[in-house]
């Protein structure tokens, strides 16, 4: 009862399906769902939101104007941005700016690692609508290890900030070396 659970479309369903797909969801109370329809249509996705009990959330792969597109078209009642795709830690400052601006909250996406980790939370940290990070690699702890900050990535669940310059980080060129492909050079 104190873990939130979401649910993600990948972009599979059509708006009908995804209309009734949320339908049956509804009495687990989730926390979203996710990219439920392709995301080419702001109109669809629109669709899919004036009828889901669930909040849909949107967006792990988009740039700051598709992000304005759905926003403007009400398709959405989360955003979902990674700093890798949404153009790095300004770009996703506007972002988060913007969906405040329509009091839509911005739960981040974050499949890069360590920096991309430290580097979005820099930028939830800077943000009020902020209210959740993903992180999938708990599988593979030596990603956590290709920065050097003087403590653990996670602690009890947080990451905490440095009040270093930068993101306050140092890249652990050993960890990195380890995990290179065969004939790649730092």
């Amino acid at each position: 009862p104190d873990v939130d659970i979401a649910v993600d479309g990948h972009r599979q369903y059509d708006t009908t399906s995804a209309i009734v797909l949320a339908g049956e969801l509804a009495p687990l109370h989730l926390a979203w769902f996710e990219d439920p329809t392709p995301l080419v249509s702001a109109e669809s996705c629109a669709e899919v939101r004036a009828k889901s009990p669930i909040p849909i959330c949107v967006g792990e792969d988009f740039i700051a104007e598709q992000f304005r597109q759905f926003i403007d078209a009400g398709a959405c009642d989360i955003i979902h941005p990674d700093m890798l795709f949404a153009g790095g830690p300004y770009e996703g400052r506007k972002i988060a700016d913007y969906a405040d601006l329509h009091y839509i909250p911005m739960a981040m996406h974050n499949n890069g690692g360590a920096l991309n980790t430290i580097a979005t939370c820099h930028v939830a940290a800077a943000s009020r609508n902020f209210m959740g990070l993903e992180y999938h690699f708990y599988d593979a702890p030596w990603i956590a290890e290709i920065v050097d900050r003087g403590r653990p990535l996670f602690e009890d669940g947080h990451v905490r900030l440095s009040e270093e310059p930068g993101l306050g980080v140092v890249l652990n060129e050993d960890v990195c070396g380890r995990h290179l492909a065969e004939g790649e050079s730092l």
